[in-house]
């Protein structure tokens, strides 16, 4: 028997970390590989591991038999998706089964105003090497004494998502990219803005064409930005936004706050992920509210209290080493077991 084993997604054409091995990745950080177990279904159905826990990744083809035999080997069993969707990712037959062995779920985000009538938990999110390198190579130049120069007022650049909202029990599509970069850049032309709008597909161009019409001032000047250009240009501003992504999590809210900007955010505070924002020095912008008003207290921010970067450095890395998962930093650790202790 093992201490985790994690059960991967097989009804998903995602990537590797949806399907769990960003978990499983996660989990071995600070046991090991021996003491983590990963199979997919099939695998399981041919050669079962016992383990003390059992990840199971939805959207799966187990059956709802098959579940309640991996229960009765295992001590306990918890559901979890990685999927970019408010709805969980179990069939009918699936919830019957797993509701009598489980009263627990995770996604990469929480929400208050869920109503699934589960204890909801949050999963490790996946990390990139090339921005723990950018980290790195950010605090060594500030040891050297070579600290950045603000030279932008706010900065975003991303797709133009729709985010899925949860608003009284049901999902909302809101283009909350597309109205902040809007708002930022014709409503407040004297705030030197860095960023914009890339890699519009078609259908998605067509679709904002038809809605807000012509947005060619909203794209950002190039194609596209490589990570280290893009962080650099983080780093030299003094306010980041964070709108949602494809939902409320993104990876925005790390990069930026690790690169030292003043967080305007989509509203976390009836929201959370397993690294917690800091409490304090982060602008909420409530749900359906203008991002401006936000944009501005975040300057103020930046002005007042130049040292806010340094505080949020010395948050994370509570939880992080140089934006990476590590052993040395057992608080993350101890958040997520937490969440699964009866």
């Amino acid at each position: 028997m093992v201490d985790w084993l994690v059960i991967t997604a097989d009804c998903t054409e995602a990537g590797r970390g949806v399907r769990g091995y960003t978990l499983a990745g996660f989990l071995r950080t600070y046991f090991g590989r021996r003491a983590v177990a990963m199979q997919s279904p099939e695998e399981w159905r041919h050669a079962p591991i016992k383990a003390a826990t059992a990840f199971v990744g939805l959207p799966s083809s187990l059956t709802p038999e098959e579940l309640q035999r991996l229960r009765t080997d295992s001590r306990q069993v918890v559901p979890f998706d990685y999927l970019d969707q408010q709805e969980l990712a179990w069939n009918i037959e699936q919830e019957t089964t797993l509701r009598r062995t489980s009263d627990r779920y995770l996604k990469p985000w929480f929400e208050r105003a869920w109503r699934h009538d589960l204890q909801m938990g949050m999963l490790p999110i996946r990390r990139y090497s090339r921005f723990t390198a950018a980290v790195v190579c950010d605090r060594c130049s500030r040891r050297l004494g070579s600290r950045p120069e603000a030279i932008h007022d706010v900065a975003f650049l991303g797709r133009p998502n729709e985010t899925r909202m949860y608003v009284d029990g049901q999902v909302e599509m809101v283009d909350q990219r597309f109205h902040w970069i809007r708002d930022v850049k014709r409503d407040a032309p004297q705030l030197k803005f860095w960023g914009g709008l890339v890699e519009v597909y078609p259908d998605s161009r067509e679709r904002l064409h038809a809605t807000y019409g012509q947005f060619d001032d909203l794209m950002h000047t190039e194609k596209k930005v490589g990570f280290a250009a893009y962080y650099r240009a983080i780093r030299s501003s003094r306010v980041a936004l964070a709108p949602g992504g494809n939902v409320p999590w993104t990876y925005r809210h790390y990069e930026s706050l690790y690169a030292g900007a003043v967080l305007a955010t989509i509203d976390y505070r009836e929201r959370d992920m397993l690294i917690p924002l800091p409490s304090e020095g982060v602008v909420h912008v409530p749900d359906g509210a203008p991002v401006l008003p936000a944009v501005h207290k975040a300057l103020e921010l930046s002005r007042r209290t130049p040292r806010l970067g340094e505080q949020h450095f010395t948050h994370l890395e509570q939880y992080l080493r140089f934006g990476a998962y590590s052993s040395r930093r057992p608080a993350l650790l101890n958040r997520f077991t937490a969440q699964l202790a009866s």
